[in-house]
């Protein structure tokens, strides 16, 4: 599952759909996310199973080349301190555009529409497109609030000449407003 579907680019493609969605200006707009540190709680899932490997992977290794791995991994915005947890630090130019998708691949093409539902709930499209691979997927964000969301999506599509499909349920909370030191942002 390179490509596509590999396991950075599906944390990345479910968190910014997730909290990434595109808001109509006219539209209601779910409550702004405060800025700091935020702990996304994955539920079960495939993308759940990898990383939890990737966690007792880490664990094997000897200390002096798993805080490398770690420190690695903080700074593409990412710790897994915690089973099933991920913890992002989210600054305040990125609470103040809203639940807007970021992406930073530039090879990958993707677009996005989001139909509010209230203030605390959404829901959302997305299809994104990557050397010949595509994905597309929809879900909800409910219960959304400063300090909490939650959301569920599914995503299905070809990746190597092979289908796949995906569920992914979040609970995120904002910790506090400091965020750990060498957690970089997404």
């Amino acid at each position: 599952m390179k490509k596509l579907l590999s396991t950075g680019l599906i944390y990345s493609i479910s968190i910014a759909a997730a909290i990434g969605v595109i808001h109509d200006a006219s539209a209601q707009k779910l409550e702004k996310r405060l800025p700091g540190l935020w702990e996304i709680q994955l539920g079960e899932s495939p993308l759940t199973a990898m990383l939890e490997s990737m966690q007792k992977s880490l664990a094997k290794l000897p200390a002096a080349q798993r805080k490398q791995m770690e420190e690695m991994m903080k700074g593409s915005g990412a710790s897994l301190s915690k089973p099933g947890v991920i913890q992002q630090c989210v600054t305040p130019e990125m609470a103040a555009r809203d639940f807007e998708m970021h992406n930073d691949d530039p090879n990958m093409q993707c677009t996005t529409s989001y139909k509010p539902v209230s203030s605390s709930e959404g829901r959302f499209t997305y299809v994104c497109k990557q050397d010949g691979d595509n994905l597309k997927g929809e879900g909800r964000i409910w219960d959304a609030s400063a300090k909490h969301y939650k959301s569920e999506m599914t995503m299905q599509g070809v990746s190597d000449g092979k289908p796949r499909t995906m569920t992914i349920s979040q609970t995120a909370q904002w910790v506090g407003p400091d965020c750990p030191a060498g957690l970089k942002t997404p």
